[in-house]
């Protein structure tokens, strides 16, 4: 009987201490985002998620060479045929190196996913309502996702768990100094495109971005979420180039840079670190959301077939058809709105929302200033999943 008082007693003091460290918002946000996850059942290991996407490309790309809209000598159809093209050849690298166990595989998926969200980004150009297209899209992102936050370096330092290196630390702040500067460079930029509004939905997307950024505590979960989400606003930047009018191209292009700054700067890390291979035998859960299967038949022959022109085909744009882009876009009020033939779902905040628990740096929470954001009270939960 003492032995369950005490047990009891503990328990009750663990609950108060776990209340007392979160706010309630993140204790609903906990909840909600348990009860939403439910499971399909399904499981995949890295080379059937492999497979997945290559399917789910090969089915967009036939879709999108059906339809007359999307011809890809059009201009404003170029930069998403020329994302496409990007997620194409890093597949192929992926699938490649993860025969030869390369370190090319991590490049390549990292860099599947940076095109994933630029593709995502470049087909609102298009003003496309084509549904075979955008829902085959949506199974690709969700196949490139699985495979980057399960069967990356990151997914095995995250699963290993323990305290941030003094070297991780230092990256996590070198991050988080490099996420300010870019703030003053998209203020800038937002300040000249008062009047374009899409391309200031997307600077508002990377100013947000950078902002749960700069928030984030010193943690070991929050230090791999970021990684996960400088993927998407690499992204970003990349597919909103395409929206930038002359005048002020230039100053667009220093965010161009800063992506490939850190891009350089990310795969010496990447390099620098090993990685166990059987971990890419493992199957992994599929949840609800995450749907990779591709509902219509598509032959190996096709998958071939498709790939082959998405990454030999020339998407070549001049400087006359980027103009030309910019500007018909300036007057396409339909690009700034999200609407049912979006590539975007609620899965593409994943990234984000992965330290979301412990840091609670929404929108919503921008009065918070990060102060309680030390790492003193996090410390402990470095690596507990």
């Amino acid at each position: 009987m003492n032995k369950l008082v005490s047990l009891s007693l503990c328990l009750s003091l663990s609950l108060f201490a776990v209340a007392r460290a979160t706010k309630p918002g993140q204790t609903l946000a906990v909840v909600a985002k348990t009860a939403q996850k439910q499971s399909t059942g399904e499981k995949a290991d890295a080379k059937t998620l492999l497979d997945d996407a290559s399917k789910a490309l090969a089915a967009m790309i036939k879709a999108a060479r059906a339809d007359t809209g999307l011809d890809p000598k059009t201009p404003k159809n170029k930069p998403f045929w020329k994302s496409t093209q990007l997620i194409a050849k890093n597949l192929k690298m992926a699938r490649t190196a993860l025969a030869a166990k390369s370190n090319d595989f991590f490049k390549g998926i990292a860099e599947a996913r940076q095109a994933e969200e630029q593709m995502k980004v470049d087909w609102e150009l298009t003003d496309s309502k084509n549904k075979q297209v955008s829902e085959n899209g949506k199974k690709l992102g969700h196949a490139i996702a699985l495979l980057r936050t399960n069967f990356s370096k990151e997914a095995a330092r995250k699963k290993k768990g323990g305290e941030l290196t003094t070297k991780e630390k230092a990256e996590f702040d070198k991050i988080k100094a490099q996420q300010k500067e870019l703030l003053a460079k998209i203020a800038k930029l937002r300040a000249a495109a008062k009047k374009d509004k899409a391309l200031e939905k997307g600077l508002r997307e990377m100013e947000k971005q950078a902002n749960h950024i700069i928030k984030e505590p010193i943690t070991l979960d929050a230090y791999i979420a970021t990684l996960y989400l400088l993927d998407g606003q690499i992204g970003l930047i990349r597919g909103y180039e395409y929206y930038v009018d002359k005048p002020w191209r230039a100053d667009y292009l220093v965010l161009v840079d800063w992506a490939h700054t850190y891009e350089t700067s990310y795969y010496e890390w990447e390099t620098s670190v090993s990685y166990d291979w059987a971990l890419v035998d493992t199957s992994v859960e599929i949840y609800e959301g995450e749907d990779v299967t591709v509902s219509e038949s598509v032959s190996n022959e096709e998958i071939s077939s498709e790939e082959s022109y998405a990454e030999h085909e020339s998407f070549d744009m001049s400087q006359g058809e980027e103009e030309e882009v910019a500007a018909e876009e300036d007057t396409a009020e339909e690009v700034a709105s999200a609407d049912d033939d979006s590539m975007e779902d609620a899965s593409d905040d994943e990234g984000e929302d992965v330290s979301g628990a412990e840091s609670g740096n929404d929108e919503g929470a921008d009065d918070n200033g990060g102060d309680d954001d030390n790492g003193g009270d996090d410390g402990g939960d470095d690596g507990s999943d």
